[in-house]
Formats: structure tokens, sequence, C-alpha cells
């Protein structure tokens, strides 16, 4: 993973529409939770906010998780011109856009590169865009949570290069929830796993040898450990470990 470095224009662009968008008590709350006077015009508490926030000098390994408290209040709508403010699309739902907008965070911060040109289908390419990939809203089954997933990768890697529910092999009827890079590659394989028991647990491990036999080193396991206890994710990551496969728990 590329080692992320601040972009000061990229931040500034930020925090001037973080300061445009907040209202007049707002900037008051952001004054007094820095340490300074909330009092004053509100052009004036802007300046004051602008001058002592350690938003802009902030080590870049804090700065994807600051950004991300100050976007949890905004709505759909002020999301949305946000994405229009940073070049980026403004399709979809407000988690769409939230996410969206995270991504190019971290794309203008250097923790992954963007993907183009003819791609070496890894799962060093594809795990860490995985693993800062944020969930905004917990479902209650594992099918709850693939759409997103979809739409996340298709707009970083190509929608012609994520295949939903594709078959391991010919002839068998057990498929890997997402399969990234073109379909008659290798490519790299990505199974989500929510067991609610013991039993669902045991399940999964079992098909571990089958995606493993399919996708060699380049298979991913997104662990939803929702309804297991700790014991059982530490089972289940001992599997996983052992046959040299990636598990990311979120």
């Amino acid at each position: 993973m590329p080692i992320p470095t601040s972009d000061i224009e990229f931040r500034n662009r930020l925090l001037d529409f973080f300061l445009d968008i907040t209202p007049s008590q707002g900037l008051s709350e952001w004054l007094r939770d820095i340490g300074q006077d909330p009092k004053g015009s509100v052009s004036e508490r802007q300046d004051r906010i602008r001058q002592n926030t350690k938003y802009l000098s902030m080590p870049p390994e804090g700065f994807p998780a600051q950004t991300e408290g100050y976007l949890k209040p905004f709505t759909s709508d002020a999301l949305a011109d946000l994405c229009e403010v940073l070049g980026v699309s403004d399709d979809g739902n407000r988690d769409a856009r939230y996410r969206r907008i995270m991504r190019e965070v971290r794309f203008r911060e250097g923790w992954f590169t963007r993907p183009t040109g003819t791609l070496e289908w890894t799962v060093g390419l594809v795990k860490p865009f995985i693993e800062l990939y944020p969930i905004q809203k917990r479902g209650q089954y594992e099918r709850d949570f693939y759409d997103a997933f979809h739409d996340e990768m298709a707009e970083i890697f190509g929608p012609a290069n994520v295949h939903p529910e594709l078959a391991i092999a010919y002839g068998n009827t057990l498929r890997i929830d997402f399969h990234i890079g073109a379909a008659s590659d290798k490519g790299v394989g990505v199974e989500w796993k929510m067991p609610t028991s013991n039993s669902e647990l045991q399940k999964a491990i079992g098909q571990l040898d089958q995606y493993r036999e399919r996708y060699g080193p380049n298979l991913i396991v997104v662990l939803l450990a929702d309804f297991i206890s700790e014991a059982q994710r530490q089972l289940f990551r001992s599997a996983t470990t052992s046959r040299g496969i990636e598990v990311i728990q979120k």
C-alpha cells in the first residue's frame, strides 16, 4: 500500500466547504471544541477556525477519520454538493455519495492508487479497497450488504470486472459472491460470510477448500461477525489463515 501524504490544497477545499455549510450555532460549537472564543460574526468565527484548526496540518493517518466525523451529520443533498466541489459523481443515495467522498479522500492522500490501464488481478490490488470500504448501515442478512459492495467495486475497477455469483468451476453449483477481474480469467474471489450459528460457521469453513482450489492465493473472505462469539471468530480466522486465505472482518 502506498504511504499516505497530506494534500494541503485538497484539505483546504474540504475545510472551506465544511465552514460554508456549517450554521452559525455549529461554528460556535466547533470553536468551543478547539478551545477558541465562540463569539463574533460568522466570517470572524470562520476565520478563527481556519487559523486554529489542526485539520489542515494533522498527520495523514488520522485525516480520514476526522473527515468522517465532519461528514456524519450531512444530509444526502449536502453530500451531493460536496461531490460536485470535489469533481466526483453525485449519483445514488447518501451512502453512495459518502463512500465516494471518502474514497476520493484516500485517493488524494495516497492511501491507495487509482486503478488504471491493464491491471494485475491480485489480492494486493483488491484488498486495500475492501479493508477501507465503509459500511454505514448493518444488515440482518448477508445479502443486505451485496448491492452497495457491488456498486463500490464497479466504480473502482469498472463494471466489466465485477461479476456477482460466478460459478467457481464448470458444473459446480458453488458460486463465489464476487469475482473481481475478467470472468474468463482467474481474478480475485471475494466471498462474504455472515454465520449465525455454529453449524453455519462449520459449513462456511467446509467451503473454503473449494474456493481455495479455484482462486489459489487470490481469495478474500469478508467476515460479518455480528452473530457469532469471539471464540467462533477466532476459529474462523484460524481456518482461513491455515489455508493461506485473506480474511477481513467488517
